[in-house]
């Protein structure tokens, strides 16, 4: 069993940062993915640590922290995704409503007659 935990927690860490490494993952929250990366190599090679820290907060079936936690990450990544996109939807509207502008100006500046001295 830790022959598999173990290459399945090195095979996830090495992904993450070959992903980490060919810029496909954002390099802003490389931090995390790095942590991702170690946590997923240490709890292959030792998962009696998960155990341990199940045990020590009350938690009877171990999995079931593992599922927790994997589904508040989930949840997390998804509003902080959803909070950016937002600011980036905001922010492409503000632009294409500056290159009207910009386009309305410069098809007035265009329409008039040149002044002659």
């Amino acid at each position: 069993m830790i022959f598999f935990t173990a290459t399945l927690g090195i095979l996830v860490a090495a992904l993450l940062l070959y992903l980490m490494r060919k810029d496909h993952l954002n390099v802003a929250r490389g931090l995390g993915w790095a942590v991702a990366a170690m946590l997923s190599a240490l709890l292959g090679f030792a998962p009696g640590i998960f155990d341990f820290i199940a045990k020590s907060l009350g938690v009877s079936y171990a999995p079931i922290l593992g599922v927790s936690i994997a589904i508040a990450a989930l949840v997390t990544k998804a509003l902080i995704t959803d909070l950016e996109l937002t600011k980036l939807k905001v922010r492409y509207q503000r632009l294409v409503q500056k290159i009207a502008l910009l386009e309305a100006d410069l098809q007035e500046l265009s329409e008039k007659p040149d002044i002659q001295d």
